[in-house]
């Protein structure tokens, strides 16, 4: 114990004099910038004269530049050394290459060097050597040196944890093993927080394999609460660590479920030493290209209505005496009233995402031929018809509208070029005969100009239609063909208000003709929740990103609406066939109790870890009273609390009950209405729908519409909702 407080002493000192160091050279820095600033601004002044003068302009813009850099990287490199000395480490191995001598390996969040010395005192948790800890316990072991490909073996000889707190060693025990059972339970046990927690610390053998997996590509599945999204998101830190050279935070993409779990996972990428990464919804996507289009949570309530009437279930018993549980908008909804309003665009939404839909429409992209005729000056020919037929021909399979108008347009500007320098007398002679005028040759040639201009934009029109005129032709062609309400396809067309199903149609379709361009400074991209997606959504990204890498997460138990989410893993993998699939087998988030409750929910034995706790609870009473007495008997140390419901409408519903009974603020559990427009997770006690609690945990979870699960749908509905609870959970039977 000596010789660790020691070693700790040690570090701890090495740096705060880092810190001092760079301390020192930020005051120099910022002096520099600001000269350097001043002296920029003073030259400015002066007039430019020539080249010369623009070429030290920039040149200095340059010097500014640099410093800046510089005095930020510095900056950001004391917050790093300020995380460090609250807890420099949380690991060591001895280590022997087979030959070599023992070496103590100390494990943190970030590296710490030492230039006088030329050692590290801490490795980062990324580096190559820091893998032994993860994979190996005492004994033989080896890693990879992922730059070389050299295989480093030898042997552990002792394996130690840690826990530092505020500096001080709180304790330390040594574990032949992997990761010790006692630490990953203590931190499990904890309350939550409000954002997602970094899990350097306990990472287990088959995460570490996936994150920092050597593939270009990998798809990660496995059961509720077995750590896909940390797992993502440490690949990312780990992927900008290892490629620093070639790949920065500007390059990624997060692709999140909704903006809450966008707010949820805010932070972490910076927290493990990384700059933070651009999230991303499809919502946020398509705000870039159309102004106005409903809402994917609107569209969802719609492909769940038929769901809510299977079987013998009905409506939905009510609330309490008054208040209805809703599901669509917040209006009741009857059987007979959803039949004759809204079934066809279900039976739309089921054609809009499905494969064969698709591949026609893609078909007819790809096979697409305008008419041509004669390009025209009054009764001369400028160019032929099969001419440009010639050139809108698609040599390389992978040309876009596009860029087959834009050939065809280039050669009908040229001809145009030519048939005016070859025939000017008689241009000139037709133009002043027409309007009785003796022209300049300028305003011939602009005349001329007109001439070409209709004519190119006439081209264009045949050439490179419009997304919607597209999908139009085709949603009709498709309403005849799978006997589809025709009214319902012109319905989808209202640009004031698109389905979003038809946003991100038209939206494919752009990509499709070369109208929207592809992205291709983006290197890689982390889906999560990748089952919620439809193969729709896959294609847009795979082709909107060109140039990138995917790291794709995926339960396909929690995939929820059949019509649109992707329900067998296997079209995942035929999705991103290049992908190294990587299963995670064992669930941490839950109570052992509460996952095994869950797990017979969807008829599935998951593997959960071992750890004890209460047993879920059934409660039959009023959904309202019950969830207030539950409130009120909860640990003090709960943080978080999801109040979930099946639908947006019975969320909107039940806060509109409870409200008046619960504090909104000055209270360590303030109440909130989780909405796709307003929310975001933190601590309290939050009321959501299930689609935004979409890759969440809480303390407690209660769900106030429980009942048995007999469809599919169902069940899977009930398995993600009890699977969002750390430590308790409580459904409320009607």
């Amino acid at each position: 114990m000596q010789n660790e407080n020691k070693k700790l002493t040690l570090v701890k000192d090495q740096i705060i004099a880092q810190a001092a160091k760079l301390g020192e050279s930020l005051v120099t820095k910022r002096t520099d910038v600001l000269e350097v600033r001043k002296e920029m601004w003073r030259e400015a002044r002066i007039v430019l004269r020539d080249f010369d003068d623009v070429a030290d302009l920039s040149i200095f813009a340059e010097e500014v530049a640099r410093h800046e850099r510089q005095y930020v990287e510095a900056s950001e490199e004391i917050k790093k050394l300020g995380k460090m000395l609250d807890s420099p480490y949380f690991a060591r191995i001895d280590f022997a290459e087979n030959g070599g001598e023992l070496e103590q390996i100390y494990i943190g969040r970030f590296s710490l060097f030492d230039d006088k010395a030329q050692a590290f005192h801490v490795y980062d948790w990324r580096a190559p050597i820091s893998g032994l800890y993860y994979d190996f316990g005492t004994g033989a072991a080896f890693f990879k040196v992922p730059a070389t490909g050299a295989v480093i073996e030898g042997e552990i000889s002792l394996k130690r944890q840690y826990q530092i707190e505020k500096g001080e060693l709180v304790y330390m025990f040594d574990n032949a093993l992997a990761i010790e059972d006692d630490i990953l339970r203590r931190e499990l046990s904890k309350s939550s927080e409000a954002r997602i927690k970094a899990i350097v610390n306990t990472i287990q053998a088959d995460q570490n394999s996936a994150i920092r997996a050597e593939a270009s590509d990998i798809l990660v599945y496995g059961p509720a609460g077995c750590g896909k999204t940390s797992v993502g998101l440490h690949r990312l830190a780990y992927l900008l660590y290892r490629h620093r050279d070639s790949l920065s935070s500007a390059k990624v993409r997060i692709f999140s479920p909704n903006a809450v779990f966008s707010s949820y996972i805010e932070g972490i990428i910076p927290e493990l030493g990384e700059q933070d990464v651009q999230t991303l919804d499809f919502q946020a996507l398509l705000r870039l290209r159309n102004k106005n289009f409903r809402s994917p949570f609107e569209m969802m309530e719609q492909a769940a209505a038929p769901l809510a009437f299977s079987a013998d279930c009905g409506r939905r018993a009510v609330l309490s005496a008054t208040t209805p549980y809703c599901l669509l908008g917040g209006n009741v909804v009857t059987r007979g009233s959803f039949l004759a309003e809204d079934k066809a665009r279900i039976k739309w939404l089921a054609a809009k995402f499905s494969t064969e839909l698709i591949s026609d429409l893609e078909g007819v992209i790809s096979s697409y031929k305008p008419v041509f005729e004669n390009v025209l000056f009054y009764d001369s020919v400028v160019c032929t018809a099969e001419r440009l037929e010639n050139l809108y021909k698609d040599r390389t399979n992978q040309g876009t509208l596009r860029s087959k108008t834009e050939r065809v347009l280039f050669y009908v500007n040229q001809c145009y070029t030519e048939f005016f320098k070859a025939n000017f007398k008689k241009i000139a002679e037709l133009f002043n005969n027409i309007d009785d005028e003796n022209y300049s040759d300028g305003i011939i040639r602009a005349k001329f100009e007109e001439e070409k201009n209709i004519a190119l934009a006439d081209i264009r029109n045949r050439s490179f239609p419009r997304a919607d005129k597209i999908y139009n032709k085709f949603l009709n062609k498709q309403a005849r063909l799978r006997g589809l309400c025709p009214s319902a396809a012109r319905d989808a067309m209202r640009t004031d208000n698109l389905f979003f199903e038809d946003a991100l149609i038209l939206f494919y379709i752009d990509l499709l003709t070369g109208r929207t361009a592809p992205d291709k400074n983006v290197k890689h991209i982390l889906i999560d929740e990748a089952q919620d997606l439809s193969i729709l959504h896959h294609k847009i990204l795979k082709r909107l990103y060109p140039a990138s890498h995917f790291t794709v997460l995926a339960d396909v138990n929690q995939a929820l609406y059949p019509d649109i989410n992707i329900h067998d893993i296997e079209a995942l993998k035929a999705l991103y066939p290049t992908a190294a699939a990587l299963p995670l087998t064992k669930s941490y988030r839950s109570t052992y109790e509460i996952m095994k409750f869950a797990s017979a929910i969807i008829g599935r034995e998951e593997t959960a870890f071992l750890r004890n706790g209460k047993a879920p609870v059934i409660v039959r009473k009023d959904p309202v009273q019950a969830v207030l007495e539950i409130l009120g008997g909860l640990s003090a140390e709960y943080n978080t609390v999801g109040i979930l419901l099946p639908t947006i409408g019975e969320a909107k519903a039940f806060y509109a009950a409870v409200e008046g009974f619960l504090p909104k603020k000055d209270s360590p559990r303030p109440l909130q209405h989780i909405t796709a427009e307003a929310g975001s997770f933190g601590q309290g006690i939050m009321v959501m729908a299930v689609p935004f609690a979409k890759g969440l945990e809480f303390d407690v979870v209660i769900c106030p519409a429980y009942k048995e699960a007999r469809t599919e749908h169902e069940k899977k509905l009930f398995y993600l909702i009890c699977t969002r609870a750390l430590h308790e959970l409580f459904l409320v039977e009607q």
